[in-house]
């Protein structure tokens, strides 16, 4: 349990600190170019914060954990990125679909980073926890 404890805070870590950095410098510039009006002000945390510990919870259930296992951060490395591409491109092609003012860079931009981010995550935290990466 200590060990599963441990694979979350550090996927969790590196996921929260790098969607930061992409929201802010990569993802936030594109929506308020093309949906600005409808962007939250100030931003709802509590929603924010559940779909990181269900999402991160996910991604330990059904990629990390089993990498693990496996001692093979690449097979989280690809796992994460099949889940973040499905996560993501779900999200961004409903949204696309339905809203009028949602772009197809929109679309591309935040399928491709969900896709990164949580491939990356899941692989570092099976990196670190496998002794690969310490």
């Amino acid at each position: 349990m200590m060990q599963a404890g441990t694979l979350y805070l550090l996927t969790a870590g590196v996921f929260l600190g790098l969607d930061f950095l992409g929201i802010k410098f990569l993802i936030r510039p594109i929506f308020e170019r093309h949906v600005g009006d409808l962007l939250a002000e100030p931003l709802r945390l509590g929603p924010a914060a559940l779909f990181y510990l269900v999402y991160v919870a996910g991604l330990l259930w059904m990629v990390s954990w089993p990498a693990l296992k496996a001692a093979d951060p690449m097979q989280a490395l690809i796992g994460g990125m099949v889940l973040g591409l499905l996560c993501y491109g779900t999200y961004e092609m409903t949204n696309y679909a339905t809203l009028a003012a949602w772009s197809w860079e929109q679309v591309i931009v935040d399928s491709i980073w969900g896709t990164v981010l949580t491939g990356f995550s899941a692989w570092a935290g099976v990196a670190v926890m496998s002794g690969r990466l310490a």
